[in-house]
């Protein structure tokens, strides 16, 4: 009986261990993104050497910070080959339900640049990578 424990116990712990290591495996090789950063813009830039892609919003369905919501715009802009991101807005919003009372949401338009791209500070925008 006791062999049939210290085995069962064995056996579990092994499994869990191989199954972690799988996950680590898995979300290290989606970790690869543009080597360019993303420009978040609040406003509309004066040249209009650029083409809108796609109005974007993206919102966290708990509580936390603007922040947090970086890595899901930044795979948005690249799934979308956005250079910048324009009438870029995050805030914190409130939801109907008891768990989202308030969120934080973005929202933006995504653009791609048709020449060489300026530089992101002269825009008064941010750069996140």
């Amino acid at each position: 009986m006791k062999k049939h424990i210290i085995l069962t116990t064995l056996l579990f712990t092994l499994c869990g261990e191989i199954y972690a290591n799988d996950r680590n495996t898995a979300a290290d090789s989606t970790e690869i993104h543009k080597t360019t950063p993303i420009c978040l813009i609040s406003g509309t830039p004066t040249n209009n050497q650029y083409t809108e892609i796609k109005h974007l919003k993206i919102g966290k369905n708990t509580y936390g910070s603007v922040t947090d919501l970086y890595p899901k715009i930044i795979d948005k802009a690249e799934k979308l080959d956005a250079d910048a991101i324009i009438h870029y807005n995050a805030s914190q919003r409130f939801g109907f339900w008891p768990w989202r009372l308030v969120r934080p949401v973005m929202t933006g338009t995504a653009i791609k640049w048709l020449s060489t791209p300026p530089n992101c500070q002269s825009l008064g925008g941010i750069e996140i990578k």
